[in-house]
């Protein structure tokens, strides 16, 4: 291929990716991070390389740099694609200094503020009739002598989850549930004594279970027109502690108005490339409810390639063949995993979509975004069997029940 990946993390959105691109074209990714994982340790279809400081813009900077230099001569394409929110962002920011050396799949900067940014978004939903929770936005500095129009429990979250996570801090969530004012005063206080320097938000919390959560993958052309829409029914999350509000387990599912209400957002604010959105459905009021618009493909994305739209291939059509496409609303439901199959039969507590799951297993409309034919070996086999079993433990600690 006249074409080589370069991934950017180490985590199972980076191995989905590399997997993508391998089973569409044989090639290998080139994948850098600050530090290795048993996701893509003794991987076939990778060629990892440590850089400790890769989050840091001037390291960025020299080690993609010097990476064009070593393979340019080799006279291919390079596609440079972060697999965490600041990579995104570090990719963006230096857009300029990039865009000559690189196939870069994504919006400029401004646009990419419009949808990073809690607030921002939230006028953009307003404009588009998209619902989301009550919301309060807690500027740094601001007194906390303050009312809120919902009640407790309530979601506590970054509004720049970039900012927030560069001031890393003992206890530190990626979402807080929060059940009184006193204990929102001292979350509040605790994170931005850590540094972080962006603002909170504070929105009424959605009853129901990780079943009541829909995530919505969109990838949007270099002509800037969306070409592809799959919404995912999350079945599980993840429940440790940083783990809070990543999927574990999806069906794909179909909604076309919300889904052309999102269409038609990221269309009006001229978005690129792939993105990721969070959802939950609201019985009081019998609405989905979108969180955020996550600025890259989202973890369980493997769920696209693995039901027949290589999120590889979508980048590669657009952004090195140059091509057009019709819009494609996914209908077909389809079972995606990263946890064992027994965990979701286990722990999902809607017995309709035990059913279905069972029913897409026996069709075998399922897929494990780690588990891949073309990538074995003993050691990488080991590791999969041990990190199977550790699922276990942890859904046995930190799973809880949703009372609310």
């Amino acid at each position: 291929m006249n074409f080589i990946p370069i991934l950017l993390a180490s985590d199972i959105n980076v191995y989905s990716m590399a997997r993508a691109f391998h089973e569409e074209y044989k090639i290998k990714s080139i994948v850098l991070a600050r530090n290795t994982s048993g996701i893509i340790n003794h991987s076939k279809i990778i060629e990892y390389r440590e850089v400790p400081k890769l989050d840091e813009t001037k390291t960025f900077l020299e080690t993609v740099n010097n990476l064009y230099n070593e393979l340019k001569p080799l006279n291919k394409k390079l596609i440079l694609i972060g697999c965490a929110d600041h990579y995104v962002r570090l990719i963006v920011e230096n857009k300029e200094k990039l865009k000559d050396k690189f196939i870069l799949p994504y919006t400029d900067l401004e646009v990419l503020n419009k949808i990073v940014l809690k607030e921002t978004f939230y006028e953009l939903c307003e404009k588009n009739k998209i619902d989301f929770p009550k919301t309060y936005v807690y500027k740094k500095g601001s007194s906390l002598d303050f009312k809120l129009d919902f009640d407790f429990p309530v979601i506590l979250k970054p509004s720049d989850s970039v900012l927030y996570f560069r001031a890393s801090f003992p206890g530190q969530y990626k979402v807080y549930t929060i059940n009184n004012k006193e204990e929102l005063d001292a979350t509040l206080k605790k994170i931005y004594e850590a540094g972080y320097q962006g603002n909170m938000i504070i929105q009424d919390k959605i009853p129901g279970s990780d079943n009541r959560m829909y995530d919505l993958h969109v990838f949007t052309g270099k002509d800037k027109k969306v070409w592809y829409m799959n919404l995912g029914n999350v079945l599980l999350e993840e429940h440790t502690p940083k783990g809070l509000g990543s999927n574990a387990a999806t069906i794909t599912v179909y909604n076309e108005e919300l889904m052309l209400k999102i269409k038609n957002l990221l269309e009006s604010i001229g978005y690129e490339g792939w993105a990721d959105c969070d959802l939950k459905y609201d019985e009081r009021d019998n609405k989905i409810k979108i969180f955020e618009i996550n600025i890259r493909q989202g973890r369980s994305h493997y769920r696209n390639t693995g039901s027949g739209y290589n999120v590889a291939k979508f980048i590669v059509d657009s952004y090195i063949k140059n091509e057009k496409h019709d819009l494609i609303l996914v209908k077909e439901p389809y079972f995606w995993h990263v946890i064992p199959k027994k965990i979701v039969l286990d722990y999902v507590e809607n017995q309709e979509k035990i059913a279905l799951v069972k029913k897409l297993i026996k069709e075998h409309k399922v897929c494990h975004s780690l588990f891949y034919k073309n990538d074995k070996s003993i050691r990488r086999n080991i590791y999969l069997i041990i990190r199977n079993l550790n699922q276990f433990r942890k859904y046995k600690k930190y799973y809880k029940k949703d009372v609310n």
